[in-house]
């Protein structure tokens, strides 16, 4: 496989991924250190009164995570790196060394869709966390309130 094509491999698989990771941050609600700028530390407890920034221990979740999966990715590219393509040719058809043009153009869509699918709930969960929607008179759906009511 061309050094081109795997660093086109890696980039998109960490770009995917890094967005992934951040947006589970926020779907699994999970405990990452805050970091408190008036006192320069980090925390795993979140104080009341006190500005804090999750920002940084969920980017550096995605960060790592999308890293090390990134790193494995590239250890089975650099074991069998034509072993990945045969999996895109089709039956029968000898493996080729390089990444076909469709390829390059269907592995640049998904990555794309992943990226602004992920953009879209960041923004929706902070606009909703923030209270912007109640702001111009919109509102999130309440599936606990449907549910009571029967309106599933």
């Amino acid at each position: 496989m061309k050094k081109s094509d795997v660093s086109y491999i890696l980039g998109s698989v960490f770009v995917a991924l890094t967005g992934l990771f951040y947006c589970c941050t926020m779907w699994f609600s999970i405990k990452l250190p805050l970091y408190y700028p008036l006192q320069h530390t980090w925390k795993w407890v979140k104080e009341e009164g006190v500005p804090s920034q999750g920002w940084y221990g969920m980017q550096g979740f995605a960060f790592l995570t999308a890293g090390v999966i990134t790193l494995v990715v590239y250890l089975f590219l650099k074991r069998g790196g034509t072993a990945i393509l045969a999996v895109f040719s089709r039956a029968g058809s000898p493996c080729h060394t390089t990444l076909k043009p469709a390829q390059t153009k269907i592995l640049g869509v998904v990555v794309t869709l992943i990226i602004v699918i992920c953009m879209a709930y960041m923004l929706y969960h902070e606009f909703d966390k923030w209270g912007v929607f109640k702001s111009i008179g919109l509102s999130s759906p309440d599936v606990a309130g449907y549910a009571k009511a029967g309106l599933q």
